[in-house]
């Protein structure tokens, strides 16, 4: 048993070892985009990613200050570095590092302390792999500055739609209780919450009773997310009050659906997310009950994924990589995709890319999008692959259909009646392929509780047939299965073992390769 579980521990090491060199560790910073709560005499947030010791940013005096860098994308924080400024370097102490996927300031779980840094001294503050878009330094406490001398956010890139898919309201139809002037419903969800709203950039409702706006998904997604950005140059109470609700009924306009969240006030300006842990519904309302009241929204954001579509929360990799063709934007659900909204392997022999369900299902369909503007024969006799076995990285599982051709664009739908698998792979067998995967989307049912029996012997000089040796083995397989990932397993003996006296051998050297548990 002990040769079995250094196997496994070697296998766990050589998988970490990899994932860690397909990622370039960096600074991502550095093309991030900066803000923070105030300005002080013209100390910029940029200034923390300038490379210079002599400049820093700045806030006013004030309750809570902070500092946010938007990276972009969803990274795999490892760690955090902060350098103080080389005098009055007091303006760090007691600061909070946050790293998440939420825009503002408190929601996102905390990485770090800086408890003090002395002047000029940088400090490394370690993540561990914080999955996060958002990197937030903030001092908690009234009459508070906060100053940067430069910060560094170093990890791995995970793209946005792994965690995240994209804003589901792009693309949706949108409608309202009544409308003021021009400000028709359709402008909550024009994309412009970053930019100048000026007098007509939100939607509006009249002054009325229980005023509503209605944004229908035209499907029913699993929301995980709902941001709304409140008007920012006057009238900002004209949110207070607001009801989330979001459900699959046209019942009183949509309005008697679940309630995700109640917004009782937003700045003026500023953007708020609310958690609506995975909501199934097609509709999302934003509403007030009461008379006499106005609803204004400058941007309503969803994100979320289709409930059924079992790729979306999966992890997608390829045998190589051309250019920024990552293997995560084949389960995008990207609507647009340009030259790089698809996934490419390099030309190769046999090329494959396989997503890993994370848990066993049941795969009644998938589908494949091919893409659009060029090389649609990039996905000829490709074979759709679904098992639970990583030998040759997947593509040893059963074959659920072989793909002659899709036309340019097109999607089609492959049926696999159900076969039981994690993983599911597409691979093209020969020489000088190119695979290319526009959209994957996997539908089934489960996850399914897959119980296997596995037969073993040992060689041991315990007696095995003792309640405490058999506990032991079953715990130290369950050691080794959780170093491996596999944590939600029970294990249990369906036969008791069975002890065979053999004549033991009295050579040194068998003696030495005798394993026991």
């Amino acid at each position: 048993m002990k040769k079995l579980f250094k196997c496994l521990m070697i296998l766990l090491g050589v998988l970490l070892i990899e994932e860690r060199a397909n990622g370039q560790e960096e600074n991502a910073a550095l093309w991030g985009k900066t803000t923070q709560s105030s300005t002080f005499a013209g100390s910029l947030p940029e200034f923390a990613l300038d490379g210079s010791l002599a400049s820093w940013t700045h806030t006013n005096s004030e309750t809570n200050p902070w500092w946010r860098v938007d990276l972009m994308k969803i990274y795999r924080v490892n760690r955090v570095t902060i350098t103080n400024r080389p005098n009055l370097g007091s303006r760090i102490n007691g600061a909070v590092i946050r790293v998440g996927t939420f825009l503002d300031i408190y929601s996102n779980p905390i990485c770090g302390v800086i408890s003090t840094l002395a002047s000029g001294a940088t400090g490394t503050y370690q993540c561990r792999g914080m999955e996060g878009r958002y990197v937030v330094v903030h001092i908690p406490g009234d009459q508070r500055m906060l100053s940067i001398c430069e910060a560094g956010v170093y990890g791995w890139v995970r793209q946005v739609f792994i965690n995240f898919p994209g804003n589901r309201a792009v693309g949706a139809a949108a409608s309202q209780s009544s409308t003021f002037g021009s400000w028709s419903a359709e402008k909550a969800i024009d994309s412009n919450r970053g930019l100048q709203q000026l007098n007509t950039g939100c939607s509006s409702t009249l002054n009325e009773t229980n005023p509503w706006w209605r944004l229908d998904l035209r499907d029913i997604y699993r929301v995980r997310e709902v941001v709304i950005t409140n008007r920012k140059h006057c009238c900002a109470e004209q949110i207070n009050g607001a009801e989330i609700r979001i459900g699959k009924s046209l019942e009183n306009n949509g309005n008697n659906n679940p309630i995700c969240a109640v917004i009782p006030a937003i700045p003026a300006g500023q953007s708020y997310n609310y958690t609506c842990n995975g909501m199934d519904g097609r509709y999302v309302n934003v509403y007030i009950p009461g008379d006499q009241k106005i609803l204004t929204l400058c941007e309503v954001e969803v994100y979320g994924y289709l409930a059924e579509n079992l790729a979306v929360d999966g992890a997608a990799t390829q045998s190589s990589k051309y250019g920024d063709g990552f293997a995560e934007k084949a389960i995008d659900r990207g609507l647009q995709q340009l030259y790089t909204g698809c996934s490419s392997t390099l030309d190769e022999t046999n090329p494959w890319w396989r997503l890993d369900l994370r848990h066993i299902y049941r795969v009644s369909k998938v589908v494949i999008t091919n893409r659009k503007h060029c090389c649609a024969e990039q996905i000829n006799g490709a074979e759709i692959r679904i098992g639970n076995s990583l030998e040759n990285n997947g593509n040893n599982n059963p074959i659920c259909a072989v793909i002659p051709a899709i036309p340019a664009g097109e999607s089609y739908n492959y049926s696999c009646n159900g076969m039981e698998g994690r993983y599911v792979n597409l691979i093209i067998p020969g020489d000088l392929k190119i695979l290319t995967l526009c959209e994957v989307k996997v539908y089934g049912e489960g996850p399914c509780l897959k119980r296997s029996f596995v037969k073993m012997q040992f060689n041991s000089r315990n007696d095995l047939t003792d309640p405490s040796m058999i506990e032991n083995v079953l715990k130290q397989l369950g050691s080794a299965l959780a170093d491996r990932g596999l944590t939600d397993v029970t294990l249990r003996w369906s036969q008791t073992p069975k002890q065979v006296i053999q004549k033991a051998n009295t050579d040194k050297r068998h003696c030495e390769n005798r394993n026991s548990p």
